[in-house]
């Protein structure tokens, strides 16, 4: 079980397989878990590194506030520590958020990125989500948060309720002041100045239903070499939603730009 120490934050991360690093960033409600499928397909041709991001799963939960450099910072410090010096980056909703900082902050460094119902844009439903987290009840909210993400109907099916009980099922180990600080450092965080300048090839995912599909939409155009997909009847959790047809999109993408 290995973890990161930077800036006095312990991060837990997973490291599965072998070859070209390929990073795992996880959205919010979730920890690295969220990232099974892909994990268990791609470890078998990559080395896949998946981390717990501050407040969720084994890594710290801090409830003073901190910058979200810090959380970039994080990251960095597990790629240190794992000797990557070249890879495959993917993030999912904050994940990418942390994923395109990585990325404009080191040109050239990740051969290819990967975005998932994500956007280089502020998020415009941090404060709600802020005072969620940190006045109302723990396990109540994150659920409804959680069923939120997914295309209508999809948390009522047999595979929707076993994974959001396999997401939700360590609930009692988190803090919402902890989640509330880590939203906290997104706000006013807005990257669409400086994602033009990223030369690598770029996917860029949305379900159908996410919320942050026109927002997926408009950073796909800023960037020279993106590319913009839509998965029919998913949500913002569409890697957990259609894994086969995520997967698939990100196998021709990998093959195309010469990495699978």
């Amino acid at each position: 079980m290995p973890y990161s120490e930077k800036n006095g934050v312990r991060t837990y991360y997973e490291v599965t397989g072998e070859g070209m690093p390929f990073v795992m960033l996880h959205a919010n409600p979730c920890d690295h878990w969220m990232w099974s499928y892909q994990i268990a397909n791609f470890s078998r041709r990559f080395r896949v590194i998946a981390p717990d991001m501050r407040g969720y799963g084994r890594t710290d939960k801090p409830v003073e506030r901190y910058p979200f450099d810090a959380l970039v910072d994080d990251i960095a410090g597990i790629l240190e520590q794992e000797g990557v010096t070249e890879g495959i980056l993917a993030g999912a909703s904050m994940g990418s958020k942390i994923a395109f900082k990585l990325a404009a902050d080191r040109p050239g460094f990740f051969r290819a990125q990967i975005h998932v119902g994500g956007n280089a844009f502020r998020g415009s439903s941090y404060d709600s989500r802020i005072a969620g987290y940190e006045t109302e009840d723990l396990a109540a909210y994150r659920a409804a948060h959680l069923k939120e993400l997914f295309a209508p109907g999809f948390a009522d099916t047999d595979l929707g309720q076993y994974l959001c009980t396999a997401i939700l099922q360590d609930t009692h180990r988190l803090s919402g002041k902890a989640i509330g600080t880590l939203f906290h450092s997104f706000d006013d965080v807005d990257l669409a100045a400086q994602v033009p300048a990223i030369t690598e090839p770029v996917l860029i995912v949305n379900g159908a239903y996410d919320n942050s599909l026109p927002g997926g939409k408009k950073t796909a155009a800023l960037i020279k070499r993106a590319r913009h997909r839509v998965i029919e009847n998913a949500g913002h959790l569409c890697i957990l939603e259609d894994p086969a047809v995520f997967d698939a999109l990100v196998v021709d993408f990998l093959t195309e730009n010469g990495l699978y």
